[in-house]
């Protein structure tokens, strides 16, 4: 079943050889990604239960082992022992760790799969279903760097994927979501990073074997810079193509999409937080972010295939606003309220410590019950700061209505309810045109 292209966006639809070039393209692709991932959950478990030992280091990387162990999981002696303190076996922790990552990877691979199903002729959903099974095989998922301990093409397949991948981020920013370039000047930009990273992928094939990763490393480096950088430029597309080219239906998509973005960055940057902060810990304090780091970073990044999901096939999509509302809204709230619990906590022990005997469960109590105390009017005042300042429109229909519904009480003269009422009309929907018709009744 194909869904015809939407009437407020270019098509983007392929006919003919094109057509099904690119379906066996996309099959062929995700077919030999998915079938290294599964190559690799097998080496992947063994590598967890084993952690850190001269047998079990994927030193393809030619990192510092500290710096290798983290980015991998590893568990070292004495996090095997914390382990051990908590009850868990390896096999747990393997299993644990594992899960999370196939759950990503069943995430964007449905995903990714039901929009090929659904718009298999749209050459850009089939680019956005790429990145969803990109992310899925070998985004921040180490099932198939692992396959380089056995295979040395795992190393190849690691980089010639995440290249794509950053080609993809790339374009699809600059692309999304009507299959333009928007402004017309992000087409150079884009042109010269796709051949860019297609060089440095070629150079990096022949040259990396011999030199190994530290030699490459500048030129990595200098790579991720620039996708930085273009990336930055997408987001600038965007916003301009937000606020002047797009309509009603692709700024709800382009909303869609921007929450996916925001909490898979969110996610690259607690992983990047837990890889630098275990590099700095031992023991049960490592341990303790080994296990932190699966739910939360994996959880934000499934995130990115839902969103993308009701995007590309436009369901719901006037629902984002109602998400974004209330996301704002509750995570002001508990910064907040977990700024008044602690604070609350400090000050009241101070206090205790200095005039009173009380102990520190007391003062516990004392804090828990302000905060649910001050849990409704600190929402109510959030609610109204947020509808103020960002729904300004929605905040002041809302006002005018409840004005409105308490002079109806009032009114009784049919001439001044009438012009109240069209005056209602036309600060909450903005007609460009208004006009009230009375109906007289015979008596």
């Amino acid at each position: 079943m194909t869904v015809p292209p939407p009437p407020d966006s270019i098509a983007t639809s392929l006919g003919g050889f094109s057509r099904a070039a690119l379906r066996v393209g996309w099959l062929v692709l995700v077919t030999f990604l998915l079938a290294a991932f599964a190559a690799g959950i097998p080496l992947r478990f063994t590598s967890l239960i084993n952690g850190i030992n001269p047998g079990n280091q994927v030193i393809y990387l030619d990192l510092d082992p500290a710096l290798e162990a983290a980015a991998l999981g590893l568990l070292g002696p004495q996090e095997m022992e914390a382990l051990g303190s908590l009850g868990l076996s390896p096999q747990f922790y393997a299993a644990y760790v594992i899960a999370f990552e196939l759950a990503l990877a069943l995430a964007c691979t449905v995903v990714g799969a039901f929009i090929f199903w659904r718009r298999p002729d749209d050459w850009l959903t089939l680019w956005f279903s790429l990145v969803l099974v990109l992310l899925a095989t070998t985004g921040l998922s180490l099932e198939v760097p692992t396959l380089a301990s056995v295979w040395r093409g795992g190393v190849w397949v690691s980089i010639a994927s995440g290249l794509l991948g950053m080609i993809s981020n790339v374009h699809i920013l600059f692309l999304s979501p009507d299959g333009r370039f928007v402004p017309r000047w992000t087409l150079p930009f884009s042109a010269g990073f796709t051949g860019g990273m297609l060089a440095m992928a070629a150079y990096v094939t022949f040259v990396y074997p011999a030199w190994g990763f530290q030699r490459i490393f500048g030129i990595v480096l200098l790579a991720f810079f620039a996708w930085f950088g273009l990336l930055g430029l997408g987001v600038l597309s965007q916003v301009y193509r937000y606020r002047r080219i797009s309509g009603p239906v692709q700024r709800q998509q382009t909303k869609w999409q921007g929450i996916g973005l925001a909490a898979a960055a969110l996610g690259i940057g607690v992983n990047a937080y837990f890889l630098f902060a275990a590099t700095q810990q031992s023991g049960f304090q490592r341990l303790l972010t080994y296990l932190l780091r699966p739910p939360l970073v994996n959880l934000l990044l499934i995130l990115l295939p839902i969103s993308l999901g009701f995007s590309i096939l436009r369901y719901r999509l006037w629902d984002i606003d109602l998400i974004i509302r209330r996301t704002l809204i509750y995570s002001s709230l508990t910064a907040a309220l977990a700024l008044v619990y602690f604070g609350s906590v400090v000050l009241l022990q101070g206090l205790v410590d200095a005039f009173l005997s009380l102990s520190t469960p007391v003062v516990t109590v004392l804090s828990t019950l302000a905060v649910a105390a001050l849990f409704t009017p600190l929402r109510n005042r959030i609610q109204n700061f947020i509808d103020r300042r960002f729904y300004r429109r929605k905040y002041d229909a809302e006002r005018t209505l409840a004005a409105f519904n308490a002079k109806l009480r009032d009114e009784v003269e049919l001439e001044r309810l009438s012009e109240a009422m069209l005056s209602v009309v036309d600060e909450t929907l903005q007609p460009t045109q208004l006009s009230l018709w009375l109906r007289e009744i015979d008596r």
